[in-house]
C-alpha cells in the first residue's frame, strides 16, 4: 500500500527536539512525531513547516529529501499532504494551516485542541466539514498496557474502584489534561468536578494563561479521583494511583513503572485484609512505543475504517472536564457535567 504523504507543522520539542535527550532515549524508543515518521511504513514524511530557520534546518538534517517552508502556504508539493501533524500551539492559526492542505485525509494534533472549548469545537467542526479524521496525541490511549487495563484488566486486578489520586505539573491544560483523559479511559466518565483551594499561575508554564489547581473528580459511579498539582521545579511526575476493592494499581515515573499491589491477609490484625504496598507486582511498561502505536491506530482507521483510539470527540470531552475545573476554581462551587 502506498504510504500516506505527511507534513509536520511546528517543528519543536514534541515534533523532534525530545529525540536529542539521551536520558529519554534509554526508556522511549519513540519520543517524537519525526522519529515515528522516519520509520513507519504507512507514512511518508514529505514536508515540514516552521517559521524558525533553525527548526527547518533541523528537519532537513533529519530527512534531507523533505520540503520545508516558513508557512504552510509557502509549500509547493508539500501542500499535497494527506496527513497533517499539527504540533503547533493551540490557537486560530491552526485553522489557517489546515486550510492550506486541500487533500487532507487526517490530522494528528497535539493537545489541547484549543485554548477554549469554543476554539476546540471550531477546529473539530472545520475537520468534520472536510471529512478529515482527527487523532489527538493523547498517547496513553494507544499504549498497549493501558489499553489492556481499560479493556477489563484493571477490574480483574483491583476489583471495583474505591478511590484514586492523580498528580500532574506544567499546567492543567497540559499534563493535567493527560491525567483527566487517562482517568476517563480507565475509570469511566466524570460526572462532576470541584476545584480544591486556589488556582495558581506559576511562571514558565508551557501554555500561556494556563493554571495549576487541585480538584476532586466525581465519576459517574459516584466514586472520587483526586487531582493534585506538583511543582516541577522540585521534581517531575505525571502519575495515577488507583485503589480498588481487591488491590491497588499505580502508574508512576510517567508510566515507565506500572505496579500491581494485591490484597492479602492483614499483617497487623487478625481477620482483616490489607493491600500489600511493599510487594509490587510489576506490569510490562510499553510507553516507550506508545507514539508508534498512536500512528498505527491512525493508519488502521484510514486503511480499514477501524475506530480511532484517541478521536477528537473524546479529547473534547476531556477538555470540557478541564474547563469545568477552571470554572469551579473561579467560582468556588462544584460543576456538573450534563
Amino acid at each position: 500500500m502506498t504510504p500516506y504523504r505527511t507534513c509536520i507543522a511546528g517543528f519543536g520539542k514534541i515534533a523532534a527536539g525530545y529525540a536529542a535527550d539521551p536520558v529519554m532515549a534509554r526508556h522511549y524508543r519513540y519520543t517524537t512525531h519525526s522519529q515515528v515518521l522516519l520509520a513507519h511504513p504507512r507514512f511518508a514524511w514529505t514536508a515540514a513547516v516552521d517559521p524558525a530557520p533553525d527548526a527547518r534546518a533541523s528537519a532537513t538534517g533529519m530527512s534531507p529529501g523533505i520540503e520545508t517552508a516558513a508557512t504552510a502556504t509557502d509549500l509547493k508539493a508539500g501542500r499535497n499532504a494527506e496527513i497533517l501533524v499539527l504540533a503547533t500551539p493551540p490557537g486560530p492559526a491552526r485553522l489557517d494551516i489546515l486550510a492550506a492542505f486541500p487533500k487532507l485525509k487526517a490530522v494528528m494534533v497535539e493537545k489541547p485542541l484549543g485554548r477554549t472549548l469554543d476554539e476546540a469545537r471550531a477546529f473539530l467542526d472545520a475537520c468534520a466539514a472536510r471529512n478529515v479524521l482527527v487523532q489527538v496525541a493523547l498517547w496513553r490511549r494507544a499504549d498497549p498496557t493501558f489499553r489492556a487495563l481499560a479493556g477489563g484488566g484493571l477490574r480483574q486486578r483491583i476489583g471495583a474502584l474505591q478511590t484514586g489520586h492523580a498528580v500532574y505539573g506544567n499546567g492543567l491544560h497540559n499534563n493535567g489534561l493527560h491525567m483527566v483523559d487517562m482517568i476517563r479511559m480507565l475509570c469511566g466518565e466524570i460526572a462532576a468536578v470541584q476545584a480544591i483551594g486556589p488556582a495558581t499561575a506559576p511562571e514558565g508554564l508551557p501554555l500561556p494563561c494556563d493554571i495549576q489547581v487541585d480538584a476532586a473528580l466525581t465519576l459517574a459511579n459516584g466514586r472520587n479521583v483526586f487531582l493534585s498539582a506538583l511543582d516541577f521545579t522540585a521534581y517531575r511526575e505525571v502519575g495515577l494511583d488507583l485503589w480498588g476493592t481487591e488491590g491497588r494499581l499505580a502508574f508512576l515515573q510517567e508510566g515507565l513503572t506500572v505496579s500491581h499491589f494485591p490484597r492479602g491477609p492483614n499483617r497487623a490484625m487478625s481477620g482483616e485484609r490489607e493491600v500489600a504496598s511493599d510487594t509490587a507486582q510489576p506490569l510490562t511498561s510499553t510507553v516507550g512505543e506508545a507514539f508508534w502505536h498512536l500512528y498505527d491506530d491512525l493508519a488502521a482507521a484510514l486503511d480499514t475504517g477501524a475506530p480511532l483510539g484517541s478521536p477528537g470527540a473524546s479529547a473534547l470531552a476531556s477538555e470540557r472536564v478541564i474547563e469545568e475545573i477552571v470554572q469551579s476554581a473561579r467560582t468556588g462551587v462544584p460543576r456538573t457535567l450534563a
